[in-house]
């Protein structure tokens, strides 16, 4: 686990001493739960009250952060407009806002989404100064269709075609395998059941965890140093770290020597996961 926050230019002796938000991943992710393509209509209501009928360029839509990619958008993706370091994965079992339901719950399946910029995860092709796109011409499918005033066609698109990354991702691409591996070693649990048995003080849930979290850093830690890839790159192959879901759904995560530890609240106490 070393290799990947030290070249953030900190010896791992020193780095044991800091918090988990000096990591190599960005400290925004930890409470941020990313949202299906739709997110943006929370603000229909407002716009049916002033009888919107055409879109009025104030960036909302695209400041609540980049869409889902579906089956269409592929020819997006290959011929390099949308490339890997600008997509992040949300995995199956990953809590997120589904407007379908209006409630926050375990993805089904995996999606691939244009990643986010700042505190705010705006899409990263917003040009705040202009409120527009910067591959407008190019954008994505869900982009094109929605109108906040009038969401029957985002609503249509939830959860249908959506691309993953093994869609993205050549037969022949040498990083392909790894994202197989990392599947089969540390798959992401149903991030909605890890919160029944927390809350149920099940101490077993809690060690098995802490050992998917550790397996998880220390695959990272080793694909980061064999292909020396950008944190960009890891968080489309591999999506967010463990220890940062489990973060975000308030696990409370330190460091020990031995790797990550978990906790949980036990009649007001806090328990160690490999008690």
């Amino acid at each position: 686990m070393a290799q990947c926050r030290e070249r953030h230019g900190r010896r791992r002796s020193d780095r044991l001493l800091m918090p988990l938000r000096a990591l190599r991943w960005p400290c925004f992710f930890l409470q941020r739960l990313i949202p299906f393509t739709g997110d943006r209509l929370f603000f229909t209501v407002w716009n049916m009250k002033q009888k919107q009928t055409e879109c009025k360029r104030c960036g909302i839509c695209c400041q609540k952060g980049g869409p889902a990619l579906h089956g269409p958008d592929l020819a997006l993706v290959r011929g390099g407009r949308l490339p890997m370091e600008n997509l992040i994965t949300i995995r199956r079992g990953e809590l997120a806002y589904n407007p379908l339901s209006d409630a926050i719950e375990p993805v089904g399946q995996e999606l691939v989404k244009i990643r986010g910029t700042g505190q705010e995860w705006s899409c990263c092709y917003y040009e705040p100064a202009s409120k527009g796109c910067s591959i407008y011409g190019g954008r994505p499918l869900a982009c094109g269709v929605l109108k906040c005033w009038q969401p029957e066609e985002t609503l249509a698109l939830v959860g249908q075609d959506l691309l993953s990354r093994l869609d993205i991702l050549g037969a022949q691409d040498p990083l392909r395998p790894l994202v197989l591996e990392h599947e089969r070693l540390c798959p992401c649990p149903d991030l909605g059941e890890v919160k029944k048995n927390l809350a149920a003080q099940d101490g077993c849930a809690l060690r098995s965890l802490e050992g998917l979290v550790n397996t998880d850093l220390a695959f990272r830690d080793r694909v980061v140093r064999e292909f020396n890839l950008l944190l960009a790159h890891e968080l489309f192959l591999f999506g967010r770290p463990l220890f940062q879901l489990l973060q975000a759904s308030g696990v409370p995560v330190s460091e020990s020597r031995q790797g990550l530890k978990l906790t949980m609240r036990r009649n007001g106490n806090l328990t160690e996961g490999h008690r």
